[in-house]
């Protein structure tokens, strides 16, 4: 050993003080999963921020538009216009950027599950696609409800009470608002799907616009 070595060295042992501090093959792989796991966690939040994004800005320049297709399309249902309110826009924005924070927070929790290997995969392919036809399903079978001034809160209630529906209507949606440029077209047919699939619930409830159509 060389002078250095010696000064570093325990004189009762051959172990070496410079020895100890070298990494082991076991903290090195760990310490590379770790830096894995950072960056892909980095990535995934940043697709998922990127993704609701977009579905909230479609869904503020959208609102407009889809709320006076749901008004047209109730009027062509034969509804009495004076039982229909226009909705304001601060409003729909608000509850726009409400679902937006919805779809982010729970598509983050959700992508972070893709750490684990394949079950992990699976769980946010299913969880997430379950998540995001709530929230959109719930938002677009609004539609119909916001015209009758019914609170956003109130909306949701009845898209919970009413899961098939929401649940049918959202995957639709949630398809649509991934394909690239006539996306908003798209949606506007579900918009008018949940304008007769609300007449459809409220025919089979005895449902009238002067009686409680939360109920």
């Amino acid at each position: 050993k060389t002078a250095y070595e010696i000064k570093e060295c325990d004189w009762s042992s051959d172990v070496c003080s410079s020895d100890l501090l070298q990494p082991t093959e076991d903290s090195a792989w760990w310490s590379k999963a770790l830096a894995i796991t950072a960056q892909l966690g980095v990535v995934l939040v940043a697709i998922a921020t990127a993704l609701t994004l977009y579905i909230v800005l479609q869904g503020i320049f959208a609102a407009i538009f889809f709320s006076i297709l749901a008004r047209q399309t109730e009027l062509l249902l034969g509804t009495d216009p004076q039982s229909l309110r226009d909705p304001p826009l601060m409003a729909q924005v608000r509850d726009a950027l409400r679902a937006g924070l919805k779809l982010m927070i729970a598509n983050i929790l959700v992508l972070a599950l893709n750490v684990i290997p394949v079950v992990g995969s699976v769980s946010a392919i299913v969880i997430g696609g379950y998540v995001d036809a709530y929230v959109l399903g719930a938002e677009f079978i609004g539609y119909p409800l916001e015209l009758r001034g019914v609170r956003w809160l109130q909306r949701q209630q009845f898209a919970k009470r009413n899961l098939g529906m929401t649940l049918g209507l959202g995957t639709v949606v949630s398809l649509f608002v991934f394909v690239p440029v006539i996306g908003a077209v798209l949606q506007a047919t579900a918009v008018v799907g949940s304008v007769l699939r609300f007449h459809e619930w409220r025919s089979a409830h005895g449902e009238t616009d002067q009686a409680q159509t939360t109920s």
